[in-house]
């Protein structure tokens, strides 16, 4: 499908009150500990980005630059690839969101569901299924897709009515879901929680691709196609301005500098010359702090973690060395 940016944005501003909430939910926040070892939550929190997240992130670094070093695939695609049949619940990877404003929500599922083959990758006992965006786009929107929507709306949406899965409701992502409601126990099973990213944002989406984490952000400009650069590298180019949504995530260093992934849901934009997904290409830490310089406007960046309806006490982070 032939995407045209200036209908396909759709990442609002938050308004001052969000804003003032997002302020407030961060500052009474638990941290990553206090998370994982909690159960039955209602609703999914927004988490506090401390330093037990910091160590987190080093010891996961370190387990997955040894993996890659002795030739282990980690990238989400390459996981997605070789995942046994018997490991997946659908075949959906990448989205494309058509000419409804739906980047927030699109852009939340994508860096989901890279966390999750992540998960699986070190050692979760779950099976991946996609995440339909619509659902959650729909009714955070009051039940209809006329309009676009921030990422505080976003984040809470997912947190308390969770996140739709493929195979319960299909892969329409384009058409309003009247049918959400014969869903929602199951989407509640999936409801997902919200680490924030405040302040030096670019260190720390570099600090958590590395580790295997995805971020969603909103920004006021997107990257229009992609080229090959002269290290070999698809790379994005040409700069368009409008609010949009999007994932970082997956980390790479190739003579010298360091690049992370960027996501995009308008289809197969971008190309797969090096066999990475045609809806993305890798960015530089300038080119990041590009797109994060007025990213605030539209809510915290965060990375999204997706409860594990097989397995929730803890419910993540309990690598295989």
């Amino acid at each position: 499908m032939d995407i045209d940016p200036a209908t396909a944005c759709g990442c609002l501003p938050a308004p001052e009150e969000s804003l003032r909430w997002q302020a407030e939910a961060v500052a009474s926040a638990p941290t990553i500990s206090e998370y994982v070892w909690a159960s039955d939550l209602e609703e999914q929190p927004v988490i506090k980005w401390a330093d037990d997240f910091d160590r987190l992130l080093e010891e996961r670094t370190k387990i997955i630059r040894n993996a890659e070093s002795k030739g282990y695939p980690l990238k989400s695609w390459e996981i997605f690839r070789l995942l046994p049949t018997e490991r997946k619940l659908s075949n959906r990877l990448w989205w494309n969101q058509g000419s409804v404003p739906s980047c927030s929500l699109h852009g939340t599922v994508h860096a989901t569901q890279i966390n999750i083959l992540k998960e699986i990758a070190l050692g979760a006992p779950r099976k991946y299924d996609a995440l339909n965006p619509i659902y959650p786009f729909y009714l955070a929107r009051g039940g209809n897709l006329a309009g676009g929507l921030n990422l505080i709306d976003a984040a809470d949406q997912v947190g308390t009515g969770g996140n739709y899965p493929v195979s319960e409701v299909g892969e329409n992502n384009t058409s309003a879901p009247r049918d959400w409601k014969q869903f929602e126990d199951i989407a509640k099973r999936y409801q997902s929680a919200a680490i924030i990213l405040e302040d030096d944002l670019t260190e720390k989406v570099f600090a958590a691709a590395k580790a295997g984490f995805a971020v969603v952000f909103g920004s006021g400009i997107y990257y229009q196609t992609s080229k090959v650069n002269a290290s070999g590298v698809k790379v994005m180019v040409g700069v368009g301005t409008g609010g949009h949504a999007q994932a970082l995530g997956e980390y790479e260093e190739v003579d010298g500098v360091e690049y992370v992934f960027l996501f995009n849901s308008w289809g197969d934009r971008y190309g797969d010359w090096d066999g990475s997904p045609k809806n993305g290409a890798w960015v530089t830490r300038d080119q990041v702090a590009t797109l994060l310089q007025n990213a605030s406007i539209y809510g915290a960046p965060f990375i999204p973690l997706s409860e594990n309806p097989q397995k929730s006490e803890p419910r993540l982070f309990n690598p295989v060395r």
